[in-house]
């Protein structure tokens, strides 16, 4: 049992008035990756015309078992005398081990209970958005422990339409991108999670490398989706970000250091000893610390010793 392909011939010829039914997809509506076709009594009876769209794949499923499965656009029809006929173009995933263990589960005249064409949309699925579901604690080299966030898109295709249908479908009609979308996101921000901890970037190096760690981000999780016989074909990680109250306290920091690299001896000098000053006050409004105390004192010392080198002068 399978379809074979009709020829011009065909068409025109004997075959034309025996067609008893047309199968097609009838194209995909926005975010559906599989769907289920079938005829009014779920039987597709032989001499039945199936019609295989550009983009798109037909997997023949007779009794729940796969019979046949299609990757060649053109029209085809049904011929149920002979073995399941696996058509050219079959997806490098799908090795021979697994064409032969098809070829024993081909139709052998049991009663036909209930065939179903799936379809699957093989275009590239773009625009797919993600996201850390919170913030990543990172040890920065040059900030210490921050938090990070990111965010972009990435794109998918499907590369097994087999293990999508079997793996992922299950007894449904009808497989969304969004089925998709909730698989693949967990695996998303735990690799940009990885990619980020064995980086040992800066935060401020990080958002230069994006590029560069959505390419790492790729290989990673494709790898992981192998068995859902999808793909991930493109990542653009958008936006790398920290809290705000971060942002704040590396502002403080980087004014700190361009303060201290670009003022003169006379005013770096006169600088610290106002900050020597402010840490004295602060401790002034907490005497009940022995610790602020000795602090205090020595703290006072140093200020004395300023005093004392400056009327030396």
């Amino acid at each position: 049992m399978g379809f074979i392909k009709a020829i011009q011939s065909s068409i025109s010829g004997q075959y034309n008035d025996q067609f008893k039914e047309v199968v097609r997809s009838g194209g995909f509506e926005d975010g559906v990756i599989i769907k289920r076709v079938t005829t009014p009594n779920n039987i597709i009876q032989d001499k039945s015309r199936l019609f295989v769209e550009p983009g798109e794949c037909a997997i023949l499923v007779d009794n729940g078992a796969i019979k046949d499965i299609i990757t060649e656009p053109g029209m085809y029809f049904m011929d149920t005398s002979s073995p399941t006929l696996f058509q050219t173009n079959i997806f490098s995933g799908i090795g021979a081990t697994f064409l032969e263990s098809m070829k024993r589960i081909a139709y052998n005249g049991e009663v036909i209970t209930g065939q179903s064409v799936f379809y699957v949309n093989l275009t590239e699925q773009i625009g797919l958005g993600f996201g850390t579901a919170k913030p990543i604690l990172y040890k920065d080299p040059t900030w210490g422990p921050i938090e990070i966030s990111a965010y972009g898109q990435y794109a998918i295709k499907v590369v097994n339409p087999i293990n999508l249908l079997t793996d992922v479908l299950g007894n449904r009609n009808v497989l969304r991108r969004e089925d998709l979308e909730s698989a693949i996101r967990p695996y998303l921000a735990s690799g940009i999670s990885t990619e980020i901890a064995n980086s040992g970037l800066s935060f401020d190096e990080i958002s230069t490398k994006q590029s560069e760690l959505g390419a790492k981000l790729i290989d990673d999780v494709t790898a992981k989706l192998e068995s859902l016989g999808v793909s991930i074909t493109k990542i653009v990680i958008s936006n790398i970000d920290v809290p705000e109250e971060v942002k704040n306290s590396m502002r403080e920091r980087t004014a700190i250091k361009m303060k201290a690299t670009s003022a003169t001896s006379e005013e770096a000098d006169i600088y610290a000893k106002l900050n020597k000053a402010e840490a004295m006050k602060d401790l002034a409004n907490n005497q009940s610390s022995a610790g602020a105390t000795v602090m205090g004192m020595n703290m006072g010392n140093m200020f004395a010793a300023d005093i004392k080198d400056e009327n030396k002068e």
